[in-house]
């Protein structure tokens, strides 16, 4: 009897590993993702309304991390710190080429110049004698990161007028909170400046845009999201759930029928007035995909811009090599079909 208790026991000890071990199986999938601006990015409040989340909690769940820009991220991606990344296009061809990341572009963010929307633009004093870009020669510029999208589009402006980084001006990195106040206080001469403290600036009557980054390349691709190869192709089931919440949730944003709602969601993170983000998702805003889906030639045309700008050391192509939109793809699928049967109508 004592034996046959003992064999009981060690079969209860095996159906509770066997147990444990699926328990660990089920948690749900953590996704580290990089970001940098609010509200451009959108990135740490998509996931606020687990209303309209049908997998949050149960396959995925995601940690937003800040940084400064799209750069720094690289460092953090090749350490296993973030699993997705905002990247601009200079970002992603350093990660590839420079990191040695097998790197992915899986969605969209923010497209900037595209449709008449909204670009990043450097900004100067109402009062300044500054008019042109060509005037910036010998003055300090703000830059939020070198190798960024803003700082791409400020080196292309200025080579097309003749001057070089360090021969004809200096750039200093600054976070974007920052560069007005630099401005003003004559600490710099320019520098970029984000919605919704652009708007608020240009109309205050004190400051004035100088140019945009779309002044200097044209209509491009300014972020995006990016992951890393090897963590898509391990937690695919989970990811494409993830990509099926994130482009929902952008569309929830996006709805004309939730503006005041989403503002006071975004009101709430930033702590500023909800009336600041009256003017997204308008033309005032940058330009985002309804469904996400990546500008792929945006991309390389600020990647050629970095080539050119000297922020990369040779050319590079993003497609097909570098992009994979099976997960936003098979999240517009979804989408539809859920809309369709709801009677909704799809984009």
């Amino acid at each position: 009897m004592r034996a046959l208790l003992g064999r009981l026991a060690r079969l209860g000890l095996i159906a509770t590993g066997v147990f444990a071990a699926g328990s660990a199986l089920a948690e749900p999938v953590k996704i580290r993702i990089g970001w940098s601006t609010m509200p451009g990015h959108m990135i740490p409040v998509l996931y606020s309304n687990p209303s309209i989340l049908k997998h949050y909690g149960k396959s995925y769940v995601v940690e937003p991390i800040l940084f400064r820009g799209s750069t720094p991220q690289i460092t953090a991606m090749a350490a296993g710190e973030v699993d997705m990344a905002a990247f601009s296009a200079t970002a992603l061809a350093l990660a590839a080429t420079n990191a040695g990341l097998d790197v992915k572009v899986v969605a969209d963010i923010i497209q900037d110049g595209v449709d008449g929307h909204h670009s990043d633009s450097f900004l100067v004093k109402a009062d300044s004698p500054i008019k042109t870009a060509e005037d910036l020669k010998g003055k300090r510029i703000a830059t939020n990161a070198i190798g960024s999208a803003s700082d791409t589009g400020m080196r292309v402006m200025l080579l097309n007028k003749g001057l070089q980084d360090k021969r004809d001006f200096t750039s200093i990195e600054v976070a974007f909170p920052n560069v007005p106040a630099m401005i003003d206080e004559n600490k710099v001469d320019s520098g970029p400046v984000l919605q919704p403290m652009y708007g608020q600036l240009t109309k205050s009557g004190k400051f004035r845009k100088l140019f945009s980054v779309s002044d200097a390349v044209g209509p491009n691709s300014l972020v995006f999201l990016t992951a890393r190869n090897d963590f898509l192709q391990k937690n695919k089931a989970a990811v494409m759930d993830f990509m099926e919440d994130h482009v929902t949730a952008m569309r929830w944003f996006m709805d004309p029928k939730n503006k005041q709602a989403g503002a006071e969601i975004i009101a709430k993170f930033t702590k500023q007035p909800p009336e600041n983000f009256a003017y997204m998702f308008t033309k005032e805003d940058y330009y985002r995909d309804p469904y996400l889906v990546p500008n792929v030639p945006g991309i390389q045309v600020m990647i050629d811009a970095s080539v050119k700008a000297g922020a990369l050391p040779a050319a590079f192509t993003v497609a097909p090599k570098y992009v994979d939109v099976t997960f936003v793809t098979e999240a517009k699928k979804r989408i539809q079909a859920t809309e369709a049967a709801a009677g909704g109508k799809a984009q």
